[in-house]
């Protein structure tokens, strides 16, 4: 019974294709059916076979090529307002790591240092001369780091914790702040945050993670109608002493200046530069605002190849720069076990790395380093829609300030070698450009000649 229904259904389908064949208009199908000779039709059967097949691998090139080119970005505008882009956040970091007043300080407080036994309180002010490595981990001094850890770990001290009692606070070197031309109280602008460098001073950073204020002051406005000369925001700084100085992170007198996107954790993707002692400097900023048209928002993260944080995700705020950030800890965690002290996302039950992990640091360094966006390593996609800013900075000694009137000046004239930050829009406009979804030649023809020869065909 089955096989006649088979049989029944073959001699069906024989027949149509053989109909099929007789009235087709493609080239040497007939033949496959009305050749006299088997082999001339097994000869068109193949001929016709590949040429299906490479049809369809030719429409896959053409589909892949048109997947690749279906987006663009444009510039809409050179002209679009600064006074709608958000601040960056600035970021300041002391070259001085260690103060000898703040270690001998921290040595006499009621919380007093446990020191092991066969160490002494000279050899933990010695070897907090070494803390440099915790930054830049070389493993040049490992007898040193050794020492320190182990009164680290009699403690029960992390690095973080001992950078929280050992490094300058942010009111020990900002002494003056404005913003918008007016004198802000430094410590409602600043919050001290945990960076590669240390223990710094940020202004208008919010911690994607954990919704860190960009300050403690929430009038603070995110954005400013000043450019040029009418500087956003302005920081007076004093020098440390350089009796003062244990351990530092640069070899000269000055400020560690970071600027990066408010959302973006001030790593190894800020733009760097040096604000040095006894300088005027003057940060100009040349913004570039991207968004993305709601077509290629409404494709899947994978076909736009952008991500985009919405509107509903208060916890978090994803960015391209966090994401590389979080590679290079996870990699550093996996080759050496723990997760650095400065890392931008801190997870219970990792361990925080110590002095005992630099060689392996020190080992890994040039691996983390070289790591790119799309490395698979990361599997981190660029930011469908946010702010950059590129940086040109002026320095100028302050040989004649003593001429410039105004508070701001007067207080840096009764300072010895004081620096003096500004950051500006270098310009009241700045570019705009978006993401678009664009139609290649093949999704024309499939659009609108299709439906053209169709309405001529029905024409009379």
């Amino acid at each position: 019974m089955l096989a006649n229904t088979i049989k029944k259904i073959w001699r069906t389908l024989v027949e149509v294709y053989n109909e099929f064949s007789i009235e087709s208009t493609i080239h040497g199908m007939k033949h496959t059916t009305r050749a006299k000779s088997i082999s001339i039709r097994i000869l068109w059967i193949i001929i016709i076979t590949l040429s299906f097949l490479t049809a369809a691998k030719l429409a896959m090139l053409f589909y892949n090529r048109h997947q690749l080119a279906n987006m663009s970005t444009l510039i809409i505008s050179s002209q679009f307002p600064t006074k709608i882009i958000p601040l960056p956040a600035v970021t300041l970091c002391h070259g001085n790591i260690a103060a000898i007043q703040k270690v001998l300080s921290y040595l006499t407080s009621r919380e007093r240092i446990y020191i092991p036994r066969g160490l002494t309180r000279k050899d933990f002010e010695h070897t907090v001369k070494y803390l440099r490595e915790a930054i830049y981990p070389k493993n040049h001094y490992p007898e040193e780091l050794d020492k320190l850890q182990q009164i680290l770990t009699a403690n029960r001290l992390s690095l973080p914790e001992l950078f929280e009692n050992i490094s300058p606070n942010c009111t020990d070197f900002v002494i003056m702040c404005r913003l918008n031309e007016k004198i802000i109280p430094c410590d409602k602008m600043l919050n001290r945050v945990t960076t590669r460098y240390g223990l710094c001073c940020a202004f208008n950073y919010e911690d994607p993670y954990e919704n860190l204020r960009r300050s403690k002051e929430e009038s603070i406005s995110n954005y400013s109608v000043n450019f040029g000369s009418r500087y956003i925001v302005s920081f007076l700084m004093k020098p440390l002493s350089s009796h003062d100085r244990m351990s530092s992170t640069i070899y000269g007198d000055g400020i560690k200046v970071l600027i990066h996107e408010k959302y973006t954790y001030p790593g190894p993707t800020a733009f760097e530069f040096i604000a040095g002692s006894g300088q005027e400097t003057i940060a100009k900023l040349y913004p570039t605002a991207l968004i993305s048209s709601s077509e290629i928002l409404s494709l899947p993260a994978t076909v736009r190849g952008c991500y985009m944080t919405w509107p509903s995700q208060k916890k978090y705020r994803y960015r391209a720069d966090n994401c590389y950030a979080r590679c290079r800890e996870t990699i550093i965690r996996k080759l050496c076990g723990c997760i650095p002290f400065s890392a931008s996302l801190m997870k219970t039950g990792v361990g925080i790395c110590n002095l005992t992990h630099i060689s392996c640091l020190a080992h890994i360094t040039l691996q983390t380093y070289t790591l790119t966006l799309q490395d698979p390593e990361c599997d981190c996609l660029p930011d469908c829609e946010s702010t950059s800013y590129k940086v040109a900075v002026t320095t100028l000694p302050m040989s004649a300030i003593q001429y410039s009137p105004g508070k701001f000046y007067k207080a840096a004239a009764r300072i010895s070698n004081a620096t003096l930050l500004h950051i500006t829009f270098a310009r009241h406009s700045a570019i705009l450009q978006r993401r678009e979804l664009v139609l290649s030649w093949i999704n024309l023809i499939c659009t609108y000649s299709i439906p053209k020869l169709i309405d001529y065909s029905n024409m009379k």
